[in-house]
C-alpha cells in the first residue's frame, strides 16, 4: 500500500485540521467585502438594537451575539459577520474531531475538514451572519458528543448534549427536529438503553431550563413563531416532492459527495465497527422525511452535513483500505477538486458579480431559492446584497423634497424588513428619520409616531402600490421608483408619499401586521 507523504506525516492530526479550517476562515474574510450586505443582515442589525428573549422569526442567541460584535467591532460588512466565519471555521475542526470519534485515521479526518469547507450550504452559511452558521456548529458539535457517548459508553456525556441542545434552541428551533430525529433514533438502536437512565432526563431538563425565557417570551406575546413558521410553510416556502428536495439537498451538500452519502450509509448500517453509531444515520433519516413532507427547505439539512461528511469519509477510508489500493485515497481527493472549484462562486462572492452570472450560464445552474418568489438574473442568495443603498438615496431624495414643516412629523414605512433595515443602516448618512416595517419583530418596534390621531400625518411608503395604499390615506403620491437590475424583481418598488391617514397610525398598524 502506497503511503502517505512524508509532508502530510510530519503534521499532526491537530494541525491539519486547524490549517484547513483557517483556510476557510482567510477565504471568507478575502471576499468579505464583495457584494455587500444580505438582505437579513439588515434586520439582524436591527434587532441587536432591541435586545429580547425572543424574536418572531428566531430566538435570541445570534442577536446577542451580534449586538456583542457591533460594540467590539463597529458595523463594517467583517465586523457584522466576523463572528459567523469564526463559526463557520470552527465546524470544519468539528467536523473533523466527529470523523476521528467514530475511528477514523489522519486521511479521513483531513478529507472529512477538506469537504466541510467546500459543502456548499455550510460554506455559504458561514459567509454571513445568520444565526445559520452558529445553528451548524452547534448541530455538528452535538454530533460530536453523541458520537463520543456511543464510543466510551459514557452516560455522563448526556449533560454537554442537553447543555447543546438548550444553546441550539436558543439559537434557531431547527434543534427541536434534532430532539425527534434523536429520540426516534435512539429507539430504533441499542442505544435505546439510555432511556433507563437518569442523566437523558437531567439533559432534556437542563435543555428546558436553557430554552425556557424564549418559551415564556413567546407566551407572553402570544407564540408569534407558530403564526410565522405556519405562514412561511404555506405560502412561502415552495411546495417539494421528496425526490425534488433529496436533489435539493444534494446540491446543498455538494453533488460530487453523493459518493460521501453512500460511503456514510455503508459505514453507519452495513460496517461491523459502524454499525454501532447508527444512530446518526437513523437521525439523518429521520430528519430528511421531516424536512420532505413539510415543506421544509432542502439547505436545512444542513445541520446534519458535518456529522454525514464525517460518517462518508470514515467509511471511504475503511473501503479503500479493505477493497482498494492505497493510490485511491488520493484519487478521492482529486474527484472532488472540481466540485470545490464549481461550489465556492456560488456559496461566496469570489467573481465579479458579472463573471458570476456568466460562470453561472456556462454551468447551467442557477441555485433555487426554496421560495415562491420569483428571481432575477442572480440567485436570491446574491440579488439580496445589490441595490439597498440605491434604494435608501432614492427615499433621501423623497424626503428632501419634502417642505420644512412636513419633514419634521414625516415616518417612514417600509413593505418589508429588509427594506426598513436598510434605511436604519444607511439613512443617518442622508439625514433620515428611522424606518418601520409590520414585518415579523419590526412590528413590536412600531408604529411611528404611536400617539398621532392621523390628522396630518405624512408618510413616506417604500413599496405596495397606490390602490394598496390608498386603504389607508386619503392622498398618495408616487415620487419615485428604484431599480437594480442586479436585485430580487420584487424589490424595484415604488416609493410614495401618503398624506391624510384615514384612521388613527394605532389602529392602521395592528391591521397591516404580518408575521412571514
Amino acid at each position: 500500500m502506497n503511503r502517505p507523504s512524508k509532508g502530510f506525516e510530519l503534521l499532526g492530526e491537530n494541525e491539519i485540521l486547524f490549517y484547513i479550517a483557517f483556510f476557510k476562515f482567510l477565504l471568507l474574510i478575502f471576499f468579505a467585502g464583495n457584494y455587500g450586505l444580505f438582505r437579513d443582515e439588515f434586520y439582524y442589525l436591527d434587532c441587536s438594537k432591541h435586545l429580547s428573549f425572543g424574536y418572531v422569526d428566531q430566538p435570541p442567541f445570534s442577536i446577542l451575539v451580534l449586538a456583542i460584535s457591533r460594540i467590539l467591532f463597529g458595523e463594517s460588512i467583517i465586523g457584522i459577520r466576523i463572528f459567523a466565519y469564526i463559526a463557520g471555521s470552527a465546524t470544519v475542526i468539528v467536523a473533523g474531531l466527529i470523523a476521528r470519534e467514530l475511528g477514523g485515521k489522519k486521511y479521513a479526518q483531513a478529507l472529512t475538514a477538506l469537504c466541510t469547507v467546500f459543502s456548499g450550504v455550510i460554506l455559504g452559511d458561514g459567509s454571513y451572519f445568520s444565526m445559520n452558521a452558529f445553528d451548524i456548529l452547534f448541530s455538528a458539535i452535538t454530533f460530536y458528543l453523541l458520537v463520543k457517548l456511543i464510543r466510551k459508553d459514557n452516560k455522563k456525556l448526556w449533560l454537554p448534549v442537553g447543555v447543546m441542545f438548550g444553546i441550539g434552541l436558543e439559537n434557531k428551533l431547527s434543534f427541536l427536529f434534532l430532539g425527534f430525529g434523536l429520540a426516534v433514533g435512539l429507539i430504533l438502536t441499542r442505544q435505546r438503553k439510555y432511556f433507563l437512565e437518569k442523566e437523558l432526563y437531567i439533559a432534556a431538563v437542563i435543555a428546558a431550563l436553557i430554552f425556557l425565557p424564549n418559551i415564556i417570551w413567546q407566551a407572553v406575546n402570544h407564540f408569534p413563531t407558530i403564526e410565522f413558521m405556519r405562514n412561511a410553510a404555506e405560502r412561502k416556502n415552495m411546495p417539494m416532492s421528496p425526490l425534488h428536495f433529496f436533489l435539493g439537498s444534494l446540491m446543498e451538500l455538494n453533488p460530487a459527495y453523493i459518493v460521501l452519502l453512500f460511503a456514510a450509509l455503508y459505514f453507519l448500517f452495513i460496517y461491523k465497527e459502524g454499525r454501532r453509531f447508527a444512530l446518526v444515520g437513523w437521525m439523518y433519516v429521520v430528519i430528511f422525511f421531516v424536512f420532505a413532507f413539510n415543506n421544509g427547505k432542502p439547505y436545512y439539512m444542513g445541520i446534519l452535513f458535518p456529522a454525514i461528511i464525517a460518517a462518508g469519509a470514515a467509511g471511504s477510508e475503511i473501503l479503500i483500505e479493505k477493497y482498494l489500493r492505497g493510490w485511491v485515497r488520493y484519487s478521492l481527493v482529486f474527484f472532488f477538486i472540481p466540485s470545490f472549484i464549481i461550489v465556492t462562486p456560488f456559496a461566496v462572492p469570489v467573481l465579479s458579480v458579472d463573471s458570476f452570472i456568466h460562470f453561472s450560464e456556462f454551468m447551467g445552474i442557477k441555485p433555487e431559492s426554496g421560495e415562491r418568489s420569483a428571481t432575477g438574473i442572480l440567485p436570491q442568495f446574491y440579488a439580496d446584497r445589490f441595490g439597498w443603498k440605491e434604494m435608501v438615496e432614492q427615499v433621501a431624495h423623497v424626503y428632501n423634497s419634502l417642505p420644512g414643516d412636513e419633514k419634521k412629523k414625516v415616518a417612514i414605512i417600509a413593505q418589508n424588513y429588509g427594506e426598513a433595515g436598510a434605511v436604519n443602516y444607511y439613512g443617518k448618512q442622508f439625514g433620515l428619520p428611522e424606518a418601520y416595517s409590520p414585518q415579523n419583530s419590526c412590528w413590536y418596534w412600531g408604529p411611528p409616531n404611536p400617539d398621532s390621531s392621523g390628522d396630518g400625518e405624512i408618510v413616506i411608503v417604500i413599496g405596495s402600490n397606490k390602490k394598496d395604499n390608498s386603504v389607508w390615506f386619503e392622498q398618495v403620491d408616487l415620487a419615485a421608483k428604484h431599480f437594480s437590475k442586479y436585485g430580487m424583481p420584487y424589490e424595484n418598488v415604488g416609493i410614495f408619499v401618503c398624506r391624510k391617514a384615514k384612521m388613527p397610525v394605532n389602529e392602521i398598524w395592528k391591521r397591516v401586521r404580518f408575521f412571514i
